[in-house]
Formats: structure tokens, sequence, C-alpha cells
């Protein structure tokens, strides 16, 4: 039961967030799906005992992938579906926190939670960054071949 709470909250989550920052209305359903793959990648890994930092690069990775995938299926830019399909996985809950922490004087604890928030959130722009570079990188070798 809680696998299903989990897909359907990433998938509602993504395609609302899609929905937000004005998404084409044929691609939704492929938002929604690009952030309950993700989400689950991320999910499934934390349920396994791994690291979150690796968790979330995993998930994120998963977000990238389907977002070339679906951008050259659906023939729109890679973001549409990358940004709605990382939001399951940002930090706000986190970022929450160390700001509240911060504001009643609880200086170590909001500083460890602002660290944590920052770590989680470069390592989804990493992942991005890095499987779009490896993609161009394989275009690239392959045009020349």
């Amino acid at each position: 039961m809680n696998v299903l709470i989990q897909m359907v909250s990433s998938f509602i989550s993504a395609l609302c967030f899609g929905v937000i920052v004005n998404v084409p209305r044929r691609v939704l359903v492929h938002c929604g799906l690009t952030g309950l793959l993700g989400w689950m990648m991320n999910w499934v890994l934390l349920q396994f005992g791994v690291n979150i930092l690796v968790s979330v690069f995993f998930g994120a990775a998963v977000v990238s992938i389907c977002s070339i995938v679906y951008a050259k299926k659906l023939k729109i830019p890679t973001t549409t579906f990358t940004i709605p399909g990382v939001f399951p996985m940002v930090p706000g809950i986190a970022a929450y926190q160390s700001m509240n922490a911060l504001m009643v004087s609880d200086f170590m604890l909001g500083m460890s939670l602002l660290m944590k928030t920052f770590t989680i959130s470069i390592t989804i722009a990493l992942a991005i960054v890095m499987i779009e570079s490896l993609y161009k990188t394989y275009v690239r070798l392959r045009a020349q071949f």
C-alpha cells in the first residue's frame, strides 16, 4: 500500500507542478510519469538503505533520461519534463526545517539542515547535467562514425 501511495503522490505532484509552470497539456502525463519514475528510483534505493545522496543522484538521473527520451519522442525541450520531474525530490521540508531552526536560534541544527538541503540540491543538478552531457557526447560521437 505504501508503494502505491508513493507512486500516486509523486505522479500527482509532478503533474501539478507541470500545470503551475505552464507545460503544454498534451505532455502533462509524461511530466507526471517522469516524476513518478525518478521518485520511485529514489524511494526504492532509500528502502534498501542506500545513502540519500546516492539515491537522489540516481533518481535525478532517471528523470534526466526520461526527459531526453520524451523530448525526442514529442519534439519538446527536455526542461519541459526535467523541471516538473525533479519536483518530488526537491528537499523542501529540509529547507523549511533549516530556516525554522535558524529563526529559533538553534544555529548548529539550522546549519546542519541547510548543508543537507544544499547537498541534495547540488546532487540533483549534478545528475541532470551529467546525464545531459553524456547524452550530447554520445550524439556527437555517433554522428562522427
